[in-house]
């Protein structure tokens, strides 16, 4: 058993150390020699999953020597700090890119449109008003709009330059002017912000287009223009162990609410079981799923949560009453859970934007993290109330107390090992092995941790197993 758990476990640390390239990989299709269509669709860039997705997506297309890349565009924008990250991995492929704007490509989806080498617009469509917002619908304030604009201003110039685009079009979608700008037919008032439609941006100036190749009617169309096969076209999708990965995320608080339980069950029973298994895929698949879903989960989240535990292990096994090593312990773990489920995009917003935001990047996260403890508590109730009844462990364990009375009155049930008298062979904290009649058995230790070789004595049998308590002296005799 522990074998299989060190294998899985060594499954989800390959797959994360080996990027996204690897994920889904043999249930692909290849990308050489192919024209990837990328789709950014209405929601697509408020989603930290799609940007997680595009990014293995264009790590294959430099791998597997695709011919060219598209983007498919109606968006009405999105966030900005992953846009720029996102704009710059394009801008550096070393194959052709193309921007199909099909009716918007608005602030986000403008700025993607420029990082390709070229644009073309279905008739009518629409591109630019690329000015940086807060998704909170608060106003910011003029020195936290120029720190981001200047920021802005300077990458996206860089970029413009390298596709070969007037920086002068991409500055007035992004940056409000103090004077009246005027690009072809295109008058921009003061204050305002350039968008350009179909037919503007493809009016020639001296240069060339103003921002777009052409309109045309339809993908075929670019394609043809491009002289390009139309079977050579491939889109970019999922691969179904992506998909497995985001739906695992969702059901972030439920593997949270498993895992507290099965890691509590191992802390209550002697030596490593099911409890500790339990615990173990639970909080691997917790944040596999959530590092692939976009979320902030990764190596460095992974390593305080380990920290947590070691400290309240510490705590329970090593200084058990300390109580600082437990309490640093337990807000490291649900620190760690909890911001492994904030989305990358959300806190990116946090970052870029008033501190008012910061509920909304942990709000759905905090929702997951406490219907995750709420679970693992209500777990813990059913196991208490219901598991000793179930026909299973009726058949393995029975269960009993200790009835009032002398220690002498034992055995009440047949077979039933309540009153017995032993000792301990390792030390309970709480559990460990005591030795009854010469028979070892797993037992745990209630009330207090107790050392190699103390006289015990068999309080309780329940579905957790022997609960012993420690004897006064070595007659046998109970405390007073």
């Amino acid at each position: 058993m522990k074998q299989l758990i060190f294998t899985f476990l060594g499954m989800i640390c390959l797959a994360m150390a080996a990027d996204k390239n690897v994920l889904g990989k043999s249930e692909e299709e290849s990308f050489e020699g192919k024209i990837v269509l990328i789709k950014v669709g209405e929601d697509d860039l408020m989603n930290g999953q799609s940007f997680k997705f595009w990014e293995r997506t264009l790590e294959r297309v430099t791998q597997e020597k695709a011919k060219a890349v598209i983007f498919d565009l109606d968006t009405p924008g999105g966030m900005a700090i992953p846009t720029k990250e996102l704009m710059t991995s394009i801008a550096n492929l070393e194959i052709p890119t193309r921007a199909f704007v099909n009716d918007s490509a608005l602030s986000a989806g403008a700025l993607i449109s420029v990082a390709t080498d070229r644009i073309y617009m279905t008739p009518g469509s629409v591109i630019g008003s690329a000015g940086v917002v807060l998704g909170t619908g608060q106003t910011m304030d003029e020195t936290m709009r120029a720190k981001i604009e200047s920021f802005f201003d300077a990458h996206v110039r860089w970029i413009a330059d390298r596709k070969g685009h007037d920086q002068k079009v991409i500055r007035a979608m992004m940056i409000r002017q103090d004077e009246v700008q005027e690009f072809g037919n295109v008058r921009v008032e003061k204050g305002g912000l350039l968008a350009l439609n179909s037919a503007d941006a493809v009016q020639v100036m001296e240069d060339g287009p103003l921002l777009a190749e052409a309109e045309i009617a339809s993908l075929e169309q670019l394609l043809a223009r491009e002289n390009w096969d139309q079977n050579d076209l491939i889109e970019a999708t999922p691969s179904g162990f992506e998909k497995v990965a985001w739906w695992i995320a969702s059901l972030s608080g439920l593997l949270i609410a498993v895992g507290l339980f099965g890691g509590y069950l191992e802390f209550k029973t002697p030596g490593f079981g099911l409890g500790g298994i339990i615990s173990i895929i639970a909080f691997s698949l917790f944040f596999f799923g959530n590092y692939l879903a976009g979320k902030m989960a990764g190596y460095e989240l992974a390593a305080v949560f380990a920290l947590g535990i070691l400290l309240i292990i510490i705590e329970i096994f090593v200084f058990p009453g300390f109580g600082l090593p437990g309490l640093t312990g337990l807000i490291l773990v649900m620190g760690s859970l909890g911001f492994a489920m904030v989305d990358q995009v959300e806190w990116q917003k946090y970052q870029v934007s008033q501190d008012g935001s910061f509920l909304d990047a942990v709000n759905q996260a905090s929702l997951h993290l406490g219907l995750g403890i709420f679970g693992s508590i209500l777990l813990l109730y059913l196991l208490m109330k219901y598991l000793p009844d179930l026909p299973f462990f009726n058949r393995h364990l029975l269960p009993g107390s200790l009835p009032l009375g002398s220690g002498g009155e034992v055995n009440l049930v047949e077979n039933s090992k309540i009153g017995l008298m032993g000792t301990s062979l390792t030390d309970l904290r709480p559990s460990g092995k005591a030795e009854f009649e010469q028979e070892v058995h797993d037992v745990m230790a209630e009330g207090e941790f107790l050392t190699k070789g103390q006289r015990v004595r068999v309080i309780r049998e329940d579905g957790m197993g022997l609960v012993v308590e420690r004897l006064q002296d070595e007659e046998g005799d109970l405390d007073s």
